[in-house]
């Protein structure tokens, strides 16, 4: 059985690439190696468009070059717009979400 990283058992495990198959976290590129991701709530919410997309990324990425001392070697997170839109990098991929997927 799988463990935690609590040593606890883990009951159920949701991968990124299930999220995908089943819809809800959209794959639009990568950037290097790292998949972007954006959910699909934020994604269906005007960010279909290539160029309105492609503007978002370049923000955040811009944002997340900027150390804040809330950073750990695990995970970064920016608020792009406060209360409606945020960029994660956790390692494995840069997600834009909307607050309330969090």
């Amino acid at each position: 059985m799988q463990k935690s990283i609590f040593d606890m058992p883990v009951i159920s495990a949701y991968s990124q690439e299930q999220a995908i198959e089943d819809g809800v976290l959209v794959k639009v590129g990568y950037y290097g190696k790292c998949p972007i991701i954006f959910t699909s709530n934020l994604f269906y919410d005007g960010f279909e468009d290539k160029e309105v997309r492609t503007a978002l990324v370049n923000k955040g990425l811009k944002m997340l070059r900027q150390a804040v001392p809330e950073d750990t070697k695990y995970m970064r997170l920016r608020v792009i717009e406060k209360d409606k839109i945020w960029i994660i990098f956790d390692g494995s991929a840069l997600t834009f979400l909307k607050p309330e997927d969090y």
